[in-house]
């Protein structure tokens, strides 16, 4: 059974049993089609609803309902065993240094030292190969020290950002 909590809603159980999909244990008298590996076309109740998966990092993911972009968080069974347990803080990942994962050029820091961060929230656009990346806090933490300085260079693994 997976969990789906969408923004800040209720939670929505998932889960499928043979060849039939059921939300908080009602069948689902839809239909739900592929139409790419990121996009699906949703038929309920006469109304015809487009899904794009428009970014997925882990259990996180955004998507595209008809042009509306929704934020969605997805458990399974064993995180909700874990948080059931009490333990889904220990799950959590705490950073001590963010490092770079190529040589490039640093486009624009987001953030600033003190600043609390959250896994997944923006550090910094690394310019590498021509292509910008967004270099995303991989746990939770608090800025210490920013080691690098706007349209300064850098090589791989050198440290970026190191967090208390």
């Amino acid at each position: 059974m997976l969990q789906i909590q969408v923004g800040n809603s209720a939670k929505i159980n998932l889960e499928k049993k043979k060849d039939e999909i059921y939300l908080n244990d009602q069948l689902f008298d839809g239909e739900i089609v592929r139409i790419s590996n990121s996009s699906f076309k949703v038929f309920k109740a006469n109304k015809i609803y487009r899904v794009d998966v428009v970014e997925s990092e882990g259990k996180e993911m955004k998507l595209k309902i008809n042009d509306q972009l929704v934020e969605v968080s997805v458990t399974d069974h064993i995180d909700q065993i874990l948080d059931k347990l009490g333990m889904n803080m220990a799950a959590s990942t705490i950073i001590k240094d963010i490092k770079a994962p190529m040589p490039g050029s640093i486009l624009n820091i987001l953030v600033s030292e003190e600043d609390e961060v959250q896994q997944g929230d923006k550090l910094l656009v690394l310019e590498a190969m021509k292509m910008e990346n967004v270099i995303k806090a991989p746990g939770e933490g608090k800025v210490s020290k920013i080691h690098i300085r706007e349209k300064g260079n850098v090589e791989k693994n050198q440290v970026l950002i190191t967090f208390e």
